[in-house]
């Protein structure tokens, strides 16, 4: 089962997303402890015992491995030699994550972060609190961003997020963009099938869905499909019959979830090996009626691993 470990931090934004989570994620897992102020404390405890959809989180063990590359890695982001995009070397940004009237967000104590935790005090990104520390949103979540990103390349895993500023600067830590050379890279949009009215349906109702007799299995066979189209689309070879069976596989999870539904889209950022016009033109013209959307195609060239990871957002149908 493929594990999409959440970012940032250590519950998703509300219920809504658990519930989208429920229908299309196979497994789920956070990087950090969920706070004791969490309202989702309750909800999660019901989904761990009546689903398969939570995932442990990394261990201590992992945290306290990876902990000196995070910490090189953030001492390189915030050199002040180092400027780039809109937060990456930024002065007075880095001054604000620096002042404790800003560190607005607190993050409880967990085992296999003591050093890193240690790291931020001692850098003044961070300040003691009772049970954890405090330190500035924004912060924080880069942080959690760094962490479920390397836990997902160390175990097979992939990133999602409903912040689509974290998307973009995800996309930002592990490229470059330049108008020659690198590899052709573009955004495929996935348009899932959502009940209409998904938020108003109770939970007990999502959790016997994903608990019905074949439910389990055409989710599997979807993300199956769906891990085959990427390799596809990764190598820059057409293969129509690969979308072919995605679509199939798509189209059985729809079937379950009743004719009230609505598009929500799905995000992901693909690179390919060779030129990918003439794939996309290929697959557009033996699939007319497909509803993926191949966004523009840009030039990259990836200075880090690249990481599977995929954005979300769900205002369409937020009540």
């Amino acid at each position: 089962m493929k594990t999409y470990i959440y970012y940032p931090g250590m519950e998703v934004r509300d219920e809504l997303w658990l519930k989208f989570a429920l229908i299309y994620l196979e497994r789920l897992a956070f990087v950090f402890t969920v706070s004791e102020k969490s309202g989702l404390t309750a909800l999660l405890e019901t989904l761990r015992q009546q689903t398969d959809l939570l995932a442990e989180r990394p261990d201590a063990d992992f945290f306290a491995a990876i902990t000196p590359q995070i910490e090189s890695q953030i001492t390189g982001l915030i050199a002040p030699d180092f400027v780039r995009h809109k937060v990456f070397g930024n002065k007075e940004l880095i001054t604000r994550w620096r002042s404790q009237v800003n560190h607005d967000c607190f993050c409880p104590a967990q085992s296999g972060l003591e050093r890193l935790h240690g790291f931020c005090l001692s850098h003044g990104f961070a300040t003691q609190d009772e049970g954890g520390i405090r330190m500035a949103r924004r912060f924080a979540n880069l942080l959690s961003m760094r962490l479920a990103r390397e836990w997902a390349l160390a175990n097979d895993g992939a990133l999602i997020t409903d912040h689509d500023y974290l998307d973009r600067l995800l996309h930002l830590l592990e490229s470059r963009y330049h108008n020659r050379g690198g590899q052709d890279c573009f955004h495929l949009e996935i348009p899932l099938r959502v009940p209409t009215h998904l938020a108003e349906i109770p939970f007990a109702e999502l959790i016997a869905l994903r608990g019905r007799s074949g439910f389990r299995q055409q989710l599997a066979a979807f993300h199956q499909a769906l891990d085959t189209l990427l390799i596809m689309l990764g190598s820059g070879y057409a293969e129509p019959e690969v979308l072919t069976r995605f679509e199939q596989a798509q189209q059985g999870l729809n079937l379950l979830l009743g004719a009230d539904t609505q598009s929500l889209p799905l995000t992901t950022l693909v690179s390919t090996g060779l030129p990918a016009m003439a794939m996309i033109h290929r697959l557009r013209a033996s699939h007319p009626d497909s509803e993926l959307i191949f966004h523009s195609i840009k030039k990259s060239h990836f200075h880090q691993r690249k990481s599977q990871h995929f954005f979300t957002r769900l205002g369409q149908v937020k009540p």
